[in-house]
C-alpha cells in the first residue's frame, strides 16, 4: 500500500479526532485492533469495519466495492479478553448481520465469527482478525517495460549559462539577464518563467557564483533554476489503470529506464472495474477523496523511483501519464458521472498540459503534466499508448491488439483504416470475482496442468519454481488462484474433458476432485487443504468457470465484431498486450476462444505497451502530436449498438466457440473430443 495513501487515512483520522475535542463533531469512539498487523486506534462508532481498517492503514481486500457480492473482505470478530491489547472483544461489538450480509451468507455460509468488513460496523471495543486471503499485499505486477528503439526528442532541455553580472550600470533584474544569455546563447527568445523558477533563481544565481543550469521545456519556459553546472533531466512516464498503476523515471536525454516501480491502485476500495468507480465517485466529496488517492499513489510511486535512482522527487521536471477514460478524468478531478450514461461524453478528448502542482502532485512543482488524448468514453489514453508503441498504422499487415485488463480495448487495422472497441471484460481475469482468487503475490498459483488420463493435477505458486508434484505439501503454501492460474485451470478442465463445451462440469466419473459445491453445482480441487496456507482446499467452481466463460467471450466477441466491421474474417497476427497478456498461455487462452485463430505462430505478446507508450511519448515530443492525430483518426466501434452483437456473445460463451472454427486445433485433441 502506497506510503501516501496510508498517510492521508492517517491525516483523516487525526482531523475526526481533533474536531472531537474542539466539540465540534459530536462523536463516540471505540477501540480497535486489526491482527496480525497490530494496528489500533480509535474510530468512531457506525464506521465499517473496511472503513476502519484503511484509516488504519490496513489492507483488506475488496472487488465489489462494498455491495456484499465478492465475499473477499471477511474478517473474524474475536470473542474474550484480548489483554496484549487491552481490549475485551466481543461479536456483539459489531452491527448485525445487514439484509444485504444475510442475502450473501446465504449463497456462502460464514464460518463462526466470520463478517463481511463493508457490512459489520463498530458499536464497541473489538480486535478483528483479517485472515490471509482477505489481505491486500504488495502484488507482483508484470509492467516491466520493453526492449523498444525510441528516437529521442524530448521536451525537456537544459542549458547552463552565466548571465551578465548585475551592476549599477545596469538596472535589470536576475530573470531578465538570464533571459538575455539563454538567447543570446541558445537562440531561445521569448522566454516565460514559471513562478516556483523565478523563486529559484536570486539564491541559485548566489550559490552558483553567477552560473545556473535552467531547465527549459518545450523552447517556451524555464521551470527550473539550479545553481552552477547540472546535466541529467528526468521524467516519469505512468500507465494509470484500473487495478494497476506503473511508473518508469528515465533519463530524458538519453532514454535510459533508471528505475521502475508499481502499486495496486488504491481506488479498488471503492469499486473493482471502470463502472463501479463512476458509481462511487457521486456524492459529497468522494470525488475528490478517490482523485486524492490516486495522485498519492502516483507521488509515491515517484518518490520510490526517485529513491532507487539517487535524486529527489524536485527531481522530476516532467510525466506523461496515460489511463482509461475514467481512471483519466478522475486523476483530473473531472466529474465522471456522463460517461456512465448515454451518449457516455467525456468532459475532454484532446490532449493536456498542466502543472505537477495544480493536482498535488509531490514532484517537482512547475513540473510540465501531459495526459495523451483519449479516443470515447471507455478508450482512453492508454489505447493511444498501445497504437504509438504498436504502430499499426505504419504497416500493411492487419493487427488485432488486444490490452486485457478489467476494461479490456482492442485495436484493428493497418496503415488504411484502424478500429477501436471496448470489452467489459470484469475483473476475473486477475483473479476477482473468483471463488478462490487473488492477485499475483507470493503464494497465488500461477500454472496448472491436469492429466487428461487421471485427472491428476499439478501446479506452481509465485515464489518457487518447483512443481507440487515435487515439493512436500505442507511446503507449498498456496494462497489462491491468480487470474493466469483460473485461466489455466479452466483451459486444462475443457481439454480433460471435465468440462464440456457449455462450461458445466460434469457430474460423475468417480474423481475425488470433483464434488458438489455449496453455492451450487459443482466445483473441482486444484489444490488439498494441507496443500494451502489457508487451511482449505482451494477450488474452481462453476460459478467461477462462468465468470471466465463470459470475460473470454467479451474479448471474443469485440473482436470479432471489428473483423466484421473492418471486412475480413481473420487479422493477420493478434497482438496481447498488458500485464495479462504477457504472462497468458497463449495455446490454452486459444483453447477457450479469447481471440480469434489466426495461427500459434501468429500470436504474440507485447508486454505493457501502453506504459512504453507513455514512455516513447515521455521521450519523443513527435510522438505527442502523432498520438493527437492518430486519436482522432481512428473509428471507435461501440459493440453493443452493433447488430447482432447479443448472439455474437452468446455464441462466443462456449468453448471455444459455438459455431467458428479454430483450425490451430481442430486436428488434434478438440476434433477426438467431438
Amino acid at each position: 500500500m502506497p506510503i501516501g495513501y496510508i498517510e492521508t487515512n492517517r491525516i483523516e483520522l487525526w482531523n475526526r479526532r481533533a474536531a472531537r475535542e474542539r466539540g465540534s463533531v459530536a462523536m463516540t469512539s471505540h477501540r480497535i485492533c486489526f491482527l496480525p498487523a497490530g494496528q489500533h486506534g480509535e474510530i468512531e462508532a457506525g464506521t465499517t469495519l473496511r472503513e476502519a481498517a484503511r484509516l488504519l492503514g490496513v489492507g483488506i481486500e475488496t472487488i465489489c466495492g462494498g455491495q456484499s457480492v465478492c465475499g473477499k473482505c471477511k474478517v473474524r470478530v474475536l470473542e474474550g479478553p484480548q489483554p496484549e491489547h487491552g481490549i475485551s472483544s466481543s461479536g456483539a461489538h459489531v452491527s448485525p448481520p445487514t439484509p444485504d450480509e444475510q442475502r450473501y451468507t446465504g449463497r456462502r455460509p460464514l464460518r463462526d465469527g466470520e463478517r463481511l468488513s463493508c457490512q459489520a460496523r463498530v458499536q464497541g471495543d473489538v480486535v478483528i482478525y483479517v485472515p490471509e486471503e482477505s489481505r491486500v499485499d504488495r502484488p507482483i505486477i508484470l509492467k516491466a517495460t520493453s526492449d523498444r528503439s525510441i528516437e529521442i526528442a524530448p521536451m525537456l532541455h537544459k542549458h547552463y549559462v552565466r548571465p551578465a553580472p548585475p551592476s549599477m550600470a545596469d538596472p535589470r533584474g536576475d530573470w531578465e539577464r538570464l533571459a538575455a544569455a539563454l538567447d543570446a546563447h541558445f537562440a531561445l527568445r521569448q522566454l516565460r518563467i514559471d513562478p516556483f523558477a523565478l523563486r529559484q533563481l536570486p539564491t541559485a544565481l548566489r550559490a552558483g557564483k553567477g552560473a545556473v543550469t535552467a531547465t527549459v521545456w518545450d523552447g517556451r519556459e524555464v521551470i527550473r533554476v539550479e545553481a552552477g553546472y547540472s546535466e541529467r533531466a528526468y521524467g516519469l512516464a505512468v500507465d494509470l489503470g484500473t487495478t494497476t498503476v506503473a511508473a518508469h523515471l528515465c533519463d530524458v536525454a538519453t532514454g535510459e529506464v533508471l528505475a521502475s516501480s508499481a502499486t495496486i491502485n488504491p481506488q479498488v476500495a471503492h469499486g473493482e472495474d471502470v463502472m463501479n468507480r463512476i458509481a462511487s465517485s457521486n456524492g459529497p466529496n468522494r470525488l475528490e477523496a478517490m482523485q486524492r488517492l490516486v495522485v498519492d499513489a502516483v507521488g509515491g510511486l515517484a518518490r520510490e523511483t526517485a529513491t532507487q535512482a539517487s535524486i529527489t522527487p524536485l527531481d522530476i521536471a516532467e510525466v506523461v501519464l496515460v489511463a482509461n477514460t475514467a481512471m483519466h478524468h478522475i486523476f483530473l478531478g473531472l466529474d465522471v458521472q456522463a460517461l456512465g450514461i448515454v451518449p457516455f461524453t467525456p468532459a475532454v478528448s484532446g490532449a493536456l498540459d498542466f502543472k505537477a502542482r495544480d493536482v498535488g502532485l509531490a514532484i517537482l512543482p512547475s513540473a510540465n503534466v501531459h495526459l495523451l488524448p483519449i479516443q470515447a468514453a471507455f478508450v482512453g489514453g492508454d489505447n493511444v499508448a498501445v497504437l504509438i508503441a504498436e504502430e499499426p498504422h505504419l504497416g500493411d499487415e492487419v493487427q488485432l491488439i488486444i490490452d486485457i485488463g478489467t476494461n479490456a480495448e482492442l485495436l484493428l487495422g493497418n496503415r488504411n483504416r484502424l478500429l477501436s472497441a471496448s470489452c467489459p471484460t470484469g475483473p476475473a481475469l486477475e483473479g476477482a470475482c473468483i471463488k478462490f482468487g487473488t492477485r499475483a503475490t507470493p503464494g497465488a498459483i500461477e500454472k496448472v496442468r491436469i492429466d487428461p488420463a487421471t485427472e491428476a493435477v499439478r501446479f506452481r505458486v509465485i515464489g518457487n519454481p518447483r512443481w507440487s508434484t515435487r515439493v512436500e505439501p505442507g511446503a507449498l503454501q498456496a494462497r489462491g488462484l491468480c487470474g493466469s492460474a483460473i485461466l489455466e485451470t479452466v483451459a486444462e478442465m475443457f481439454r480433460a474433458g471435465i468440462i464440456d463445451r457449455t462450461g458445466c462440469i460434469r457430474n460423475g466419473g468417480g474423481s475425488p476432485r470433483v464434488r458438489p459445491c455449496a453455492e451450487g453445482g459443482y466445483e473441482f480441487v486444484v489444490a488439498w487443504a494441507e496443500q494451502t496456507a489457508i487451511g482449505v482446499d482451494i477450488t474452481v467452481t462453476q460459478e467461477d468457470i462462468r465468470a471466465i466463460q463470459l470475460a473470454k467471450a467479451a474479448l471474443y466477441t469485440g473482436g470479432q465484431l471489428l473483423l466484421r466491421r473492418f471486412g475480413i474474417a481473420r487479422p493477420d497476427r493478434v497482438v496481447l498486450a498488458g500485464a495479462f497478456g504477457s504472462v497468458i498461455d497463449v495455446q490454452r487462452a486459444l483453447w477457450l476462444g479469447m481471440f480469434p485463430d489466426c495461427g500459434i505462430e501468429n500470436v504474440r505478446a507485447a508486454g505493457n505497451a501502453a506504459g512504453d507508450g507513455a514512455r516513447i511519448a515521455l521521450l519523443n515530443r513527435h510522438k505527442r502530436a502523432e498520438a493527437e492525430r492518430m486519436a482522432r483518426q481512428v473509428e471507435y466501434v461501440e459493440l453493443t449498438a452493433e447488430p447482432g452483437f447479443m448472439d455474437s456473445f452468446v455464441d462466443a460463451t462456449h468453448l471455444p466457440h459455438a459455431t467458428d472454427h479454430f483450425p490451430s486445433i481442430a486436428d488434434g485433441w478438440l476434433a477426438q473430443r467431438e
